[in-house]
């Protein structure tokens, strides 16, 4: 079956608040590119606290590819062939900023490759109530995700779905996608709510599609005067706050003025029952306050998320999604592994305590069991004489090399996709910004100039190309401290060109 859908923007009612999630996670408009015959696609799934290296590393490429143990799922599902693993990849702008909490900077430089801004937003614990080690502010860059989305997703009816399993206020542990420096976007965490504004309107008339968007268009010509007049009366970071709104604004705007019928052949999913889960609470010293009663379900919620993707993407509403399986410095109890401590305490447990490091390897394994999973639902859906994961990318990724030492360095990163991407070089690892990894992801997904395509393997950040892609595209990757745009902070000894 054939899964399509026409382009068309449309929000959920004519109220404000049910504009709100779209206004904030939409960007301003970049130029449309032709669109191939199939629509090429991101999907960026993250995990928090690091991994057991010695159970992620692999070996070997090709038809010699031993994936590590953590990853044994992968091979398990069939999906050795498609997986490739990135080795010798540090983040080096989580270390270059202003300081901060370990893992804060670390999830908030993941998907920008830019430090994070001085402030005093966001307090680093030390473990005791009202002690602090460090502060910082919101990350300073767009993150890759909504770099991709401005680029493949301007003709769909999202810019991109963000999908959330725990309901957190907003900050710099639970938000890893950013429209641009200092904005996150907000991720859906409450899966009925997510599917009504996915969903509502896919079966709908066009008379009835035409009538929607008539009001919800006049709605947000009533409300752009209004913040045009306030952002003339503000200045510095609130007036460029109130003007990537207004930007926002003009985007849904132009999305709604465009109606077409919904394609018959896409098929819209069960309405989920389940709702948000209870909010995470912090601590004085701003760690969460675990209660394992709020965790049992989530094996449940990580499978609605992950179906409610994969028909958005199937019928085209969107072309880049976002799961967040967990916040950073996550203290989820999985139970339903027997296991009783929580992943952040476990991840702070010594290399020498044999039995919290295989714990560990469970939790991470049951991890890739996720992406595994989401894997074999692309395949499962026909498009044309392939799949859709044939014209996906996935990146699955950490914010942590190690969890119990806040490694930077190391990063696990993983990339799934029907082409393969990089090279089976083994090299030593190197310091390299993850900008460069970024980079062959962009390429992958907006006809950039993509690497070789090779067997399966794993690849070191030494083999990625740096000189296309993001750079090319004017992405302003690689903020310097001051905050000034820079060209990417690439070396030749990290990313093989050199740094200008």
């Amino acid at each position: 079956m054939s899964f399509k859908l026409s382009r068309r923007m449309l929000l959920q009612g004519a109220g404000g608040a049910a504009l709100a999630l779209p206004l904030l996670n939409d960007v301003p408009r970049a130029h449309a590119q032709a669109a191939p015959a199939f629509p090429k696609r991101l999907i960026v799934v993250f995990t928090p606290n690091g991994t057991i290296p010695s159970a992620w590393n692999s070996t070997g490429s090709g038809p010699s590819f031993t994936p590590g143990a953590i990853l044994q799922p992968f091979v398990d599902a069939g999906h050795k062939a498609d997986i490739t693993v990135v080795q010798g990849l540090d983040g080096k702008a989580s270390t270059d900023g202003p300081g901060g909490d370990a893992h804060g900077m670390a999830i908030g430089c993941l998907l920008t490759g830019t430090e994070v801004l001085s402030g005093t937003e966001f307090l680093a614990g030390c473990g005791a109530p009202g002690q602090f080690c460090g502060e910082s502010g919101w990350p300073g860059g767009i993150s890759v995700d909504q770099f991709i989305a401005k680029k493949i997703g301007t003709t769909t009816k999202f810019l991109s779905l963000d999908f959330s399993i725990k309901r957190m206020s907003g900050s710099i542990w639970s938000r890893m996608s950013y429209s641009e420096a200092a904005v996150p976007v907000t991720p859906m965490d409450d899966p009925s709510i997510a599917f009504d504004r996915i969903f509502a309107d896919v079966g709908a008339d066009t008379t009835t599609l035409t009538r929607q968007a008539s009001r919800r268009k006049s709605v947000i010509d009533a409300i752009l005067p209004r913040y045009t007049e306030l952002s003339s009366k503000l200045s510095g970071a609130d007036k460029m706050k109130i003007e990537a709104h207004l930007a926002a604004l003009r985007d849904v705007e132009s999305r709604v003025s465009v109606v077409d019928a919904v394609s018959g052949t896409c098929a819209k999913p069960m309405r989920p029952a389940l709702t948000a889960s209870p909010d995470v609470m912090y601590n004085g010293s701003g760690m969460e306050v675990v209660n394992q009663a709020n965790d049992v379900d989530v094996p449940q919620r990580n499978q609605l998320v992950r179906d409610l993707l994969v028909s958005a993407l199937a019928c085209d509403l969107t072309r880049v999604g976002t799961l967040l399986l967990a916040p950073s410095r996550s203290d989820i109890f999985m139970k339903w592994l027997n296991i009783s401590t929580s992943h952040h305490d476990l991840s702070h447990m010594p290399d020498s305590n044999a039995d919290s490091q295989q714990k560990l390897i469970q939790i991470n394994q049951w991890y890739a069991t996720q992406v595994a999973s989401l894997i074999t639902a692309l395949k499962g859906v026909k498009e044309g004489t392939g799949t859709l994961f044939d014209n996906t990318v996935i990146l699955w990724c950490n914010e942590l090399g190690v969890g119990n030492s806040h490694s930077h360095q190391q990063l696990p990163m993983l990339l799934a996709a029907y082409k393969k991407y990089g090279s089976p070089a083994d090299r030593s690892s190197v310091e390299a910004n993850h900008c460069c990894m970024v980079e062959a992801v962009v390429a992958s997904t907006t006809n950039g100039k993509p690497t070789a395509a090779t067997s399966t393997a794993r690849i070191d950040s030494a083999a990625l190309p740096c000189g296309s892609g993001i750079q090319s595209a004017g992405m302003p990757n690689g903020r310097t401290p001051n905050g000034n745009n820079a060209t990417i902070k690439c070396s030749a000894a990290r990313c093989g060109r050199s740094a200008h």
